[in-house]
């Protein structure tokens, strides 16, 4: 997405990945440029004529987050080896660790930010939209991948249905995970979701 101001001073990664870690886990009503200024030691100056805003900065660290999501869901579930029921048990599996390691962590961002900003804030709604699309296409490739009995009387509207639907069961495990739900209970509701794909238990490699 575009940006305001002048040629950056300073790196602009490592301010986004301070300001992610601010909005992430304080939220962003909670968050002021000055925290991230602090964080970052960038100039409040500096932030301001980059970026304009404390709202433009926080759109751009949505887009890369989602960006890095949409890489996230599409490289485990794309990169897991055997059958689409062990790749999507890999996919759980890493969303259950991702949420372990990020104890401060308050959900998903791309959720959270949906709920607060999602009817007055159109922008979030299309850089969520726009993430949920690439992940949702994914997944998709990764059913489409399976031959022989595993892909048999799977057509292609079942596939785009399962696909979003292995998203929202992922969406929803981060959700039990920010209720601090166990993660043997986490891997556990997983494992019941994919007992229930429309793909032979045969062929399924073991993930957990």
């Amino acid at each position: 997405m575009g940006q305001m101001g002048r040629p950056r001073r300073f790196d602009e990664s490592a301010l986004l990945d301070a300001a992610l870690e601010l909005f992430w886990s304080k939220g962003f009503d909670r968050t002021s440029v000055e925290d991230v200024s602090a964080a970052a030691g960038v100039g409040n100056g500096s932030i301001y004529a980059a970026y304009g805003s404390k709202m433009r900065l926080f759109l751009t660290v949505f887009d890369r987050y989602c960006e890095r999501r949409t890489e996230f869901v599409r490289e485990v579930i794309l990169s897991a080896p055997g059958s689409v029921r062990s790749a999507v048990h890999a996919l759980f599996k890493a969303i259950i660790a991702d949420c372990a390691s990020h104890p401060d962590r308050r959900g998903c961002l791309m959720i959270n930010s949906i709920a607060q900003f999602g009817d007055h804030m159109p922008e979030v709604v299309a850089i969520s939209t726009r993430a949920t699309e690439q992940m949702e296409a994914g997944i998709a490739d990764r059913l489409r991948s399976a031959t022989g009995p595993d892909i048999a009387d799977v057509g292609e509207d079942r596939i785009s249905a399962l696909s979003a639907n292995i998203l929202l069961v992922s969406q929803g495990l981060i959700q039990l995970s920010r209720l601090g739900t166990p993660a043997e209970r986490l891997h556990e509701v997983a494992e019941v979701f994919c007992d229930a794909l429309p793909f032979p238990r045969a062929s399924m490699s073991p993930v957990y």
